[in-house]
């Protein structure tokens, strides 16, 4: 079993956010409500407008504000609709999760792709890999958000070692390490019942609703290198992607 990584020390933005929740939970600021402005938010928390702007946006992602030309943060909610949303804007967040998550890892170990798994995976059955199960974690919030099965091949197994395990993703580790760069990505999501132990480490019902989201890296030659299936509990995460059609250019 591998030791679990260490946690980063929470950013200044975070801890205004974190106060800030806690202040619309007790109805310190009541829904319907406003907030206090930028300029007393950086007074009283001793902060720059650029750190108390992005507290705010946490605040926004979790559906517990939105902000209002004119008018300031308009309180829209005591608790979050969802816990955490992920916004992908750009190829590099398609293939990772937000920096605002982390992975603790439970557990590691040897493991060989029967059947059933090897069509989960898209590999041919009997394939050798190295899995590496964790929980993923926000810095935001208490309840875990997911739980992550990290497949990849048995030469790349030592990346379970390094120090930035935890916060940086696998195939960036495995790139840095190795040199092993992804030319090919696949992302999958569909929807399932919560397999039972899963379950239990997550906190909630076997059989639940639960969103599963599966990565697939290849390399050159389409050689898949690594696999991460992460399964998230109802009303834990949500998934957004913002996307811009391109335009002819002008002649």
């Amino acid at each position: 079993m591998a030791d679990k990584p260490p946690k980063a020390r929470s950013s200044r933005y975070r801890d205004i956010a974190t106060g800030l929740q806690k202040d619309i939970r007790l109805g310190t600021y009541a829904v319907g409500s406003l907030l206090p402005t930028e300029t007393e938010l950086m007074a009283g928390y001793k902060a720059s407008r650029q750190t108390v702007r992005e507290a705010l946006r946490i605040l926004i992602d979790q559906g517990l504000i939105v902000r209002r030309a004119g008018l300031g943060s308009v309180v829209i909610a005591a608790e979050p609709p969802v816990l955490f949303t992920h916004s992908v804007k750009s190829l590099g967040e398609w293939l990772r999760y937000s920096n605002e998550t982390y992975r603790d890892v439970v557990a590691s170990r040897d493991i060989v792709a029967d059947r059933k798994l090897a069509a989960l995976l898209k590999c041919e059955p009997g394939r050798s890999w190295f899995l590496i199960e964790a929980v993923r974690r926000s810095d935001q919030f208490a309840a875990p958000l997911g739980w992550a099965e990290i497949y990849v091949l048995r030469k790349f197994a030592d990346v379970v070692k390094r120090s930035d395990h935890g916060r940086t993703p696998v195939h960036e580790q495995i790139a840095k390490t190795y040199g092993q760069v992804t030319e090919h990505a696949q992302m999958e999501i569909f929807v399932r019942g919560m397999p039972a132990p899963i379950a239990k480490a997550l906190g909630v019902k076997t059989g639940s609703p639960a969103l599963t989201v599966v990565r697939r890296y290849y390399g050159l030659r389409e050689d898949l290198f690594e696999v991460t299936i992460t399964t998230h509990p109802e009303g834990r995460y949500t998934y957004t992607m913002d996307m811009q059609r391109s335009l002819r250019p002008r002649l």
